[in-house]
C-alpha cells in the first residue's frame, strides 16, 4: 500500500506567513513635522492652526495626501486540523494543503504548505518578503506628491465648523468600519471566522475611530464653551 508524507500532520502548531494592510503617513513637506503653521493677516492678527497638509482628516485633492496603506507582514500561529493532499502533478493545488483548527476545519481557510513554517522566525521572514514584493506595486508608496497646497480648503475663522466636519467625518469612519464587520460576519462560514473578524475589527479599527470621535466631540465641545 502507497504511504503519502506530509510535512505536517494534524495536531502539529504551525506559523502561517501572511500580510494584512496599515495606515501609514509619509513625513509632511510643509510643516517639517510640528503639525503646525503660524501666519500673520494683513490686519496684524496671529494664528497658529494644524498645518492643512499632515493634520487634515480630508482633502479635496487627493494626491496631497500624505496618508496611505501599505502592506505589512503578519504571522498567524495555525493548528492543523485536516490534510489534503493531491497527487496530479498538473493541478493548481498540486501537493498538500491544510485546514487549521482555529479558522475552521471543513468549512475555513485552506493553506498552502509553501506558506506554513515550523518556526515563528521563519515565517515573518516570508511574510516580509511578500509585503515588501506587494508594496512595490502600490504607487502612493513610490511616488512623491508634488503639487501645491491649496490653503483656500481651510478657513481661519472657521473652526467651529471645521470641528462639524470632523466630527462628521470621524462618525461616518465608524459607521463605514462597522458595515464592513457586519457584511464580513454575512459572509463567514462559521462561528471561528466570524470571531476572527470581530477580533480584527478591535484591533484595528473600534478603538482608533472611538477615540478619533471622542477627540473631535470634545475639541467642538471646548470651543462651544469659549464662545
Amino acid at each position: 500500500m502507497a504511504v503519502i508524507e506530509t510535512k505536517y500532520s494534524v495536531g502539529d502548531v504551525v506559523y502561517h506567513a501572511g500580510t494584512t494592510t496599515e495606515r501609514k503617513q509619509r513625513p509632511c513637506p510643509d510643516c517639517n513635522g510640528t503639525r503646525k503653521w503660524t501666519a500673520t493677516s494683513p490686519a496684524g492678527n496671529e494664528y497658529t492652526f494644524q498645518c492643512p497638509r499632515c493634520a487634515a482628516t480630508y482633502n479635496r485633492f487627493d494626491d496631497l495626501s500624505l496618508a496611505y496603506t501599505a502592506t505589512v507582514p503578519h504571522v498567524a500561529t495555525r493548528t492543523i486540523g485536516s490534510v489534503q493532499y493531491n497527487s496530479h502533478g498538473a493541478s493548481w493545488d498540486h501537493g498538500a494543503r491544510y485546514m487549521a483548527i482555529e479558522t475552521g476545519v471543513g468549512g475555513g481557510s485552506v493553506y498552502s504548505e509553501a506558506d506554513l513554517f515550523s518556526s515563528y522566525d521563519e515565517a515573518m521572514v516570508a511574510a516580509e518578503a511578500k509585503a515588501a514584493e506587494a508594496n512595490k506595486t502600490v504607487p502612493c508608496i513610490v511616488t512623491a506628491y508634488n503639487r501645491a497646497l491649496e490653503i483656500s480648503d481651510y478657513q481661519l475663522d472657521s473652526a467651529r465648523l471645521k470641528h462639524a466636519a470632523d466630527a462628521t467625518s470621524a462618525a461616518g469612519q465608524l459607521l463605514w468600519n462597522v458595515n464592513e464587520l457586519f457584511d464580513t460576519i454575512a459572509e463567514a462560514s462559521d462561528k471561528d471566522a466570524i470571531l476572527e473578524a470581530v477580533d480584527e475589527y478591535k484591533s484595528y479599527s473600534r478603538d482608533r475611530d472611538l477615540n478619533r470621535l471622542y477627540e473631535v466631540v470634545s475639541e467642538a465641545r471646548t470651543l462651544a464653551t469659549a464662545a
